[in-house]
């Protein structure tokens, strides 16, 4: 299934899961899709390994999160969130020097939190992660003091029109399953 995409999302410089000048970032490109949904498009490297061939899980659980964590800016672009609490399931072993998919929703949110859902995903569209997020809402002036045009800019790069998933309906078992 081809999901429309809306816009691009900013990058950073420096972040761990976003970074385009931080040689051990994933170089994760967000884009604001359809129906309120984020993907994150990405290829890992090698650096980014656990055990030989396999994608450590920290860095499932990092891109997962960012994922996650953004998609509240579809429908609010200046709200930011900082991680309350984070669950990952891993379901299959990550390969590693790959293209990759994170897709993301926010579930439910109110004036100090939000939740949300997620999946990691190949391009064969095999599902190795999910996980479900809530966050505390603050201004950014609560979460950092060295904010800088750095941090945060739009890379002038291609937007794709489409991007392609077979689980699309996985984020809405995940959210129903989080309501409960």
């Amino acid at each position: 299934m081809d999901i429309k995409v809306l816009k691009k999302q900013n990058s950073s410089e420096d972040c761990i899961v976003c970074g385009l000048k931080n040689d051990a970032s994933l170089k994760v490109r967000f884009y604001e899709c359809e129906n309120d949904i984020l993907c994150g498009v990405f290829h890992n490297e090698d650096w980014h390994q656990s055990f030989p061939g396999r994608m450590h899980g920290g860095m499932i659980s990092a891109v997962l999160d960012e994922t996650i964590g953004r998609a509240v800016m579809i429908k609010n672009p200046n709200q930011w969130g900082v991680t309350g609490e984070l669950k990952v399931r891993f379901l299959k072993p990550t390969p590693l020097e790959s293209d990759l998919l994170c897709w993301g929703q926010i579930v439910s949110e109110n004036s100090r939190l939000f939740k949300g859902v997620g999946y990691l995903e190949t391009p064969q569209g095999e599902v190795v992660a999910t996980a479900e997020a809530t966050y505390f809402k603050l201004a950014l002036d609560d979460i950092t003091d060295g904010f800088s045009s750095r941090n945060w800019f739009l890379e002038n790069t291609k937007i794709p029109q489409t991007i392609s998933t077979n689980n699309l309906t996985l984020l809405e078992n995940l959210a129903q399953k989080m309501k409960k």
